[in-house]
């Protein structure tokens, strides 16, 4: 069997076992550069039986030499494995992708804003209407000071906070229930949020955020009101929700907070997730060191 037979079988396996379009087709683009990496002309004739650990591991580190990213690599490691497999099971040869390893991960550090600039992005706009500013200004309260997503700001509802307002219940991943803190801040701006409500005669049961016509408020508008409250400060790198959520972790770390209860506050399942955070604390300490040290 060639090369391209084996492909096509195992590309039509996909489909019959219900495999996603989106992983069909990029498993069908990394077996094409597999293709293409044994036989430059892309004909696909050579012979399936040749393949072995040694000459996969030098496709991928050809990948490697393409400047492919990491997360590409990995998921052609994934493809590589998943068609080794197939191979083994309907042809009777040995599995060629047995063994093979996937490449470490790049290390990204998280896109963090200032604690001075985000003191600022929750300010009252004079010029805004006084609904919309108590809106706005909560929705950065609570995404910055208890650390949300995006989706579960988007699923608060009035009846989630406590009694105090000092906590709220959130829906994470995974349908998980958590309980958070809610800063000072946020709870002023919540009692200013409910008398904006009332001022219209908007519910203040039922969905939290809403429209200026009452109507649950889209995703869209919050991640254009986060965007432009920090680019009002001066923010110039990437400026959405999720920025206030790694901020959220990163400064509660820069000022000593206990790395376990980030982890649960952040809702994260693993500690390793959390962990990610302390390489944005220590770089930021190299800095301070390198700047303020006399020997730095």
């Amino acid at each position: 069997m060639t090369l391209a037979q084996a492909i096509a079988a195992f590309l039509d396996h996909l489909k019959t076992r219900g495999a996603s379009p989106h992983t069909i087709a990029a498993y069908g683009r990394d077996l094409r550069k597999l293709v293409e990496f044994f036989e430059p002309k892309g004909k696909g004739h050579f012979e399936v039986r040749i393949l072995d650990k040694g000459l996969l591991q030098n496709f991928l580190i050809h990948l490697g030499g393409d400047k492919l990213k990491p997360s590409s690599q990995s998921r052609c490691v994934a493809c590589l494995k998943s068609f080794g497999t197939f191979l083994a099971a309907h042809t009777g040869l040995a599995n060629p992708a047995r063994g093979l390893r996937f490449p470490k991960k790049e290390q990204k550090l998280f896109a963090v804003a200032g604690e001075e600039m985000l003191a600022a992005a929750t300010e009252n706009a004079p010029d805004q209407d006084p609904f919309l500013d108590a809106r706005d200004r909560l929705c950065v309260e609570l995404l910055y000071g208890s650390g949300l997503r995006l989706a579960e700001l988007m699923g608060l509802r009035w009846g989630d906070f406590s009694r105090s307002h000092d906590s709220v219940r959130v829906l994470g991943k995974g349908n998980k229930v958590r309980v958070v803190p809610v800063t000072k801040g946020a709870r002023a701006m919540l009692k200013a949020y409910r008398s904006a409500c009332s001022g219209k005669a908007f519910p203040v049961q039922g969905p939290l955020l809403l429209s200026h016509k009452g109507e649950p408020l889209g995703r869209r508008t919050v991640q254009n009101v986060v965007e432009a409250r920090l680019r009002a400060q001066g923010r110039k790198g990437k400026a959405s929700p999720h920025v206030l959520r790694h901020s959220f972790a990163t400064h509660l770390l820069d000022n000593g907070a206990d790395l376990l209860a980030v982890k649960e506050m952040l809702g994260h399942a693993s500690l390793s997730t959390t962990q990610k955070y302390t390489h944005v604390s220590i770089k930021r300490l190299k800095e301070v060191m390198a700047a303020k040290h006399p020997r730095g």
